[in-house]
């Protein structure tokens, strides 16, 4: 899993963005079959997805506190 060495900001553990340096260190013990400027950049937009869904969800769950 790429995001095993992803970073985090703050005391709230926001989730930062993947790297191309952990992609990189991924792939080093792996072969893909797909040119890798499309695997970066489909890994990239799963990336910032994933990272939006949680910003929502933390949301949601904020609001869920706030309203109790």
């Amino acid at each position: 899993m790429i995001s095993r060495g992803r970073k985090y900001a703050g005391m709230a553990g926001v989730p930062l963005p993947l790297s191309l340096n952990d992609i990189e260190l991924y792939l080093a013990s792996r072969t893909i079959l797909i040119d890798r400027i499309e695997f970066d950049a489909a890994i990239l937009a799963l990336d910032d997805a994933w990272r939006a869904e949680w910003a929502e969800a933390q949301k949601r769950a904020a609001d869920k506190k706030g309203s109790n």
